[in-house]
Formats: structure tokens, C-alpha cells, sequence
């Protein structure tokens, strides 16, 4: 096993043992593609202990990533009315990012310049995406690994390292990893905080004798909450 897949296999091994979680719950593979322009199947793969089939990181390679980039990275615009939208740069939007012409960076993505940009264009277009130079250039086990460390890791780190905001429950950290960056809106997140303190509280200690009751109006509550929110 190559050093990439060695570092890979001890990153999955540490995010598997800190959190308890098994690969199903803890890898979000769409996110993990997001970040480093990997197929999903190909994460999957990797995530499982195989090793992919050796592949040349050439200019087509970089020019692949390079449209991977602009495909999935979007920009806020503000319309008619001050309604703010998102959409896909253009071509000459990332040019005059970085300060190079439209024609160059289609000669580029067309794959007939046959070098990889030098390492100032690299480091200009990474920025503009805000992505690492190394997301141009890493084999994909260094790119998964390289994710894992910088993204998964600390995350997970954070909510399982801090005493006081500790998620004990498996379940309840697999739902806060997927979730993600995803912003609730209020009334679904009433309607979950008053389902999980329902199931909360008819789990504890006497919780199904003394407070059945109670466990049935916040249940209620929730489910009302959540038709609310449902039409909206």
C-alpha cells in the first residue's frame, strides 16, 4: 500500500474510532465530491480500502478539475427587486479574476495546451475558488485524505472534544454531521427540538411512567409545528 492510501486508511481509522460512528453515518460522499472533484464511486472505493487504478495527474486532468470548479462553485447575484440568486461563473468572470484573458482559459479547458497552468496561474485560480493549489495536482487518495483532515476531522473533533457541548448519543452526532453547514428554517427546528426533547424524555430514567403524558403533548406539539412549517 502507497503512502496516500496508508495516510488515507489511518485518517478513517481515527474519524471511526473517535466517533463511533460506522462508514455508512459518518462520510457524506456528495460533500467529500464537492471537495475534491472525485466521483462519488470512486470515494466509496476509497473510503472502503481499494485502491484505484493508477492515473496521470496531466493537463487534461487539470483541466478537468478546472471545470469542475466552475460547474459546482456559484455566485451570488443580486436581480430585480434585490432578490439575490445563485449561478455558475462565466468564463470571462473567472478570466478577469485572475487576471488572464477568456481565450487563454478556453484554450485551457478545451485541453489543446498541452501543460498544466504554471504555478502562479494555479495559485490565482485556487484562490479565486477558494481551493488549496494542491486540489490541482493531489492523486485521489492524497485529495480524500487531505479533505478528512482538514474538514471532517476537526469538525467531529470539536463536538466530541468539548465536554460541555459533547453530543453523547451516536445518533444525534450523525444527524448533526449531516446536516452539515445547512441552515434550519425556525419552524423545522422547533418542530425537531420538540421531537428529539419528547423522545428525550420518555428515554430517561422513569420517563415512560411520569411524564407519558407530557412526552404525548410535545409529540403533538411537534407534529403541529411540523405541518405549519410544512405550508409555509
Amino acid at each position: 500500500m502507497s503512502d496516500g492510501y496508508q495516510d488515507l486508511a489511518t485518517t478513517i481509522d481515527t474519524l471511526l474510532r473517535r466517533t463511533g460512528l460506522d462508514r455508512e453515518s459518518l462520510f457524506d460522499l456528495r460533500r467529500l465530491s464537492f471537495h475534491t472533484s472525485l466521483p462519488e464511486a470512486d470515494i466509496r472505493r476509497l473510503l472502503d480500502g481499494e485502491e484505484l487504478e493508477a492515473a496521470e495527474v496531466d493537463h487534461r486532468e487539470v483541466a478537468r478539475r478546472i471545470q469542475f470548479l466552475m460547474d459546482t462553485r456559484l455566485c451570488r447575484v443580486e436581480g430585480p427587486g434585490g432578490v439575490v440568486r445563485e449561478r455558475p461563473y462565466t468564463a470571462p468572470e473567472i478570466a478577469a479574476g485572475i487576471g488572464m484573458t477568456p481565450q487563454w482559459l478556453n484554450t485551457l479547458l478545451s485541453q489543446r495546451k498541452q501543460s498544466s497552468p504554471n504555478l502562479k496561474h494555479a495559485g490565482r485560480i485556487a484562490r479565486f475558488f477558494d481551493v488549496p493549489v494542491n486540489f490541482f495536482t493531489d492523486e485521489p487518495a492524497e485529495a480524500l485524505n487531505r479533505v478528512l483532515q482538514s474538514e471532517v476531522l476537526p469538525q467531529l473533533g470539536a463536538l466530541v472534544g468539548n465536554p460541555r457541548l459533547a453530543v453523547r448519543n451516536r445518533y444525534a452526532l450523525e444527524i448533526q454531521h449531516r446536516l452539515g453547514d445547512v441552515v434550519l428554517e425556525p419552524p423545522v427546528e422547533r418542530a425537531l427540538m420538540l421531537f428529539v426533547d419528547g423522545i428525550a424524555r420518555e428515554e430517561s430514567p422513569g420517563g415512560r411512567a411520569s411524564h407519558s403524558g407530557g412526552t404525548r403533548s410535545r409529540a403533538e406539539d411537534a407534529a403541529r409545528v411540523s405541518a405549519g412549517a410544512n405550508h409555509s
